[in-house]
């Protein structure tokens, strides 16, 4: 089987989508969101926003700048806030053309991401790999590549486990996306993303 990425089978769009909730444990939730939606300059990519989720489209690299954005924009340094993701590139299904695919796979939100996005997270994330018989040691090179963005790749059942900052976490996703874009026909990434989790201060570890 050739390791040549194919595109993708019903229209050859070379898309990439990412679906983010975000989920502030606070009284007054929704204006933490929608604050966060309002700050995230989504030039770059297309947008939608729904009852579950906001939706980007468009290049790998301004996908991640402006789900990196969403998340670091409703940052605060006391409240309890998790965040879901879901990166996908290469659906057979996914023929829409609804983006901005025109090359330059701006990041308007780098600056300020970098500048905002020094706070810890932890994060637990599944990367799957569809038609490709080695798809364990495709898995494998993505959590490797986490060691280089010193996240501390950690295994768990069904999942990765990784510490470090926002700016890493982000960083790291921008990086595995790129590699996976290069080398696989179609790929989702799965991450939760958590800052301030009152449970972390309790853990056990059982080493």
């Amino acid at each position: 089987m050739t390791n040549e990425p194919i595109a993708c089978a019903a229209g050859g769009i070379d898309i990439t989508g990412c679906r983010v909730s975000l989920y502030p444990m606070k009284d007054h939730f929704a204006q933490q969101i929608v604050a966060s939606i309002e700050r995230t300059d989504t030039t770059a990519v297309w947008q939608q926003t729904d009852l579950f989720s906001t939706l980007f489209r468009g290049e790998a690299p301004s996908v991640v700048d402006a789900a990196a954005g969403l998340f670091i924009n409703a940052y605060e340094s006391k409240t309890h806030l998790v965040g879901e993701f879901t990166f996908s590139k290469g659906c057979p299904g996914d023929s829409a053309g609804d983006a901005f695919l025109n090359g330059d796979q701006a990041q308007p939100n780098k600056a300020s991401n970098l500048m905002n996005g020094t706070f810890d997270v932890d994060c637990k994330y599944s990367f799957y790999v569809f038609r490709e018989n080695n798809y364990m040691e495709e898995i494998a090179t993505i959590v490797q590549l986490a060691e280089t963005y010193g996240l501390a790749p950690r295994s768990a059942h069904y999942v990765t486990m990784l510490t470090g900052t926002a700016n890493q976490l982000f960083g790291y996703f921008e990086a595995a996306l790129a590699y996976a874009h290069d080398h696989l026909p179609h790929y989702v990434l799965e991450a939760t993303v958590s800052v301030n989790s009152p449970s972390k201060k309790k853990a056990v570890s059982h080493d």
